[in-house]
């Protein structure tokens, strides 16, 4: 019996500790910590590179080509923050609340995994990362594309987003997994009825 409040411990320090690295990532906190904001063009320029520092280091035959374009501002008013902020912070919060539900699931299935309880919690779970995975790029990429507009005239493109198949597959798996675990609720309620 001991064994498994440090299992539910360990679980849950590793996924604050993937939290704590989602929050601060290599843009820092939300792209907050530094006196400037960027903004990345969607476009491929393919802008071949001249100089020494670049084709020294190339072997023979090979060139050197710079294909984002990215744009500075060291000045930011308030409404560029808060756009620098937008373009990670949907991800964070998808991120955050998956590890919320994640503890919870593992809280409620401690006493067994056929209970209407961990149905439900798996059913949210897999909402949230099927609702999460398609709404974040999406609102990141807008975010992008506005703070984008406030520095460059006619690079930003405002269509949807590529979304990354992954996080909405897994949620559908979850959802499919939650009916199948009620499925097991309700064929154990049925047998406990009959006995």
């Amino acid at each position: 019996m001991a064994r498994r409040p440090a299992i539910f411990v360990t679980l849950v320090l590793i996924a604050g500790a993937i939290t704590g690295l989602v929050l601060y990532s290599r843009a820092g906190l939300f792209g907050l910590t530094g006196r400037h904001v960027m903004a990345q063009s969607p476009g491929s320029y393919g802008i071949g590179l001249d100089e020494p520092a670049y084709t020294d280091g190339a072997r023979p035959g090979v060139t050197a080509e710079a294909s984002e374009l990215r744009f500075f501002d060291w000045s930011p008013d308030t409404g560029q923050y808060v756009l620098q902020a937008l373009t990670t912070f949907p991800s964070s919060v998808l991120a955050i609340g998956a590890f919320f539900l994640l503890w919870r699931l593992l809280w409620r299935a401690r006493d067994g995994v056929y209970l209407p309880q961990v149905a439900a919690q798996v059913r949210v779970l897999g909402w949230w990362l099927l609702a999460g995975g398609l709404l974040a790029p999406q609102i990141e990429h807008f975010a992008m594309m506005a703070l984008l507009d406030t520095m460059a005239a006619n690079e930003a493109h405002f269509g949807p987003k590529e979304i990354p198949v992954i996080v909405p597959l897994v949620g559908l798996g979850l959802l499919a997994l939650a009916n199948v675990l009620r499925t097991g609720v309700r064929m154990r309620d049925d047998l406990e009825g009959t006995v």
